[in-house]
């Protein structure tokens, strides 16, 4: 999905004048966040927010409000003025997942948000620990075979889409490995790297434990390798199909109702600071790809992920809880 994207739609995507809201932002504008300060979502919004503070002459901030899978910031963001000057940024399991994982969620996020831009392409590394000898896919898969459920991995929580990729592979190579869920990938990796897990799912936060050889990267989901790893094999390269799946994203939403005007306004602004060279190396460097789209693809990927991701989740029986 996200490589159609990619290949069809530039890298910038130029503002067009006749779509400013000439009035907007008047005020300070907040990026709520849904993690904790410190993760790839909170220092990918950091760095826009500085970017759009310097476009508009106004303050941008970044709020952090972690807690109930996103759905906490995501309410918050519902519940506020439909003027842009309030905006969500989330990974796309908040609304791609919890309608799935949770027994309730309280949003629709098709109807109760605005698609304002997609800030990144999510293409998750599957990485081993040091309990695990492991030095290709094959090896993994061929000691989960013999171990059935004995091999460990960590998550960033129940219902995550780090979860979902172990699960899809699970399924899709006919192994069985135990699920130990943390609240976010960062305690996660330090279990990992400590040996009380065997292997995980990452965005690239591992990149300089792998480079110090201290974890090893197996396979990224694809459909394309990663810059940062460019020896490490797709899935599909490595003979395990249908990974795509759990790719991901992040993105940036603004409540359902505001001015087609002020999301073309920002679209255009954040793609700006997402197509610099700078932006560019930053997400590479934490596994990302970065991306500049129209506001519609960003709907359309989430319509997309509601329609493909239920099925697996339900075949998987993955919840929240």
């Amino acid at each position: 999905m996200l490589s159609r994207m990619l290949g069809a739609v530039a890298l910038s995507v130029p503002f067009l004048a006749g779509a400013q809201s000439p009035s907007f932002p008047q005020q300070p504008v907040s990026i709520v966040v849904t993690t904790a300060p410190g993760g790839s979502v909170d220092a990918i919004a950091r760095a826009i927010a500085a970017d759009l503070g310097k476009a508009f002459g106004k303050p941008v901030v970044v709020e952090n409000r972690p807690g109930a899978n996103g759905n906490i910031a995501a309410m918050h963001v519902k519940n506020a003025a439909p003027d842009g000057h309030t905006l969500l940024m989330l990974s796309s399991s908040t609304f791609t997942l919890n309608p799935f994982v949770l027994d309730r969620v309280p949003f629709d996020p098709q109807k109760d948000f605005a698609p304002v831009a997609m800030t990144a392409g999510l293409n998750m590394v599957l990485v081993a620990g040091p309990t695990v000898k492991a030095a290709s896919l094959d090896e993994l898969l061929s000691t989960m075979k013999a171990r059935p459920g004995q091999l460990n991995y960590g998550s960033s929580g129940n219902g995550s889409l780090p979860q979902v990729a172990a699960e899809l592979l699970a399924k899709r190579t006919g192994t069985r490995a135990t699920h130990v869920p943390y609240k976010g990938i960062a305690p996660a990796l330090n279990d990992l790297l400590a040996g009380q897990i065997d292997f995980m799912f990452d965005s690239g936060t591992a990149m300089p434990h792998i480079n110090a050889g201290k974890l090893r990267a197996l396979a990224v989901i694809g459909p394309n390798r990663l810059s940062i790893f460019p020896d490490v094999p797709t899935f599909k390269e490595a003979g395990v199909e249908g990974m795509e799946v759990a790719a991901g994203w992040h993105g940036i939403f603004a409540p359902a109702g505001t001015d087609p005007a002020i999301v073309e306004r920002l679209n255009a602004e954040i793609n700006r600071s997402l197509a610099s060279a700078a932006m560019r190396d930053r997400m590479a460097s934490m596994g990302f790809e970065s991306v500049a789209l129209p506001a519609a693809a960003l709907g359309r990927a989430l319509r997309e992920d509601l329609q493909r991701l239920g099925p697996v989740v339900k075949q998987a029986g993955i919840t929240a809880y």
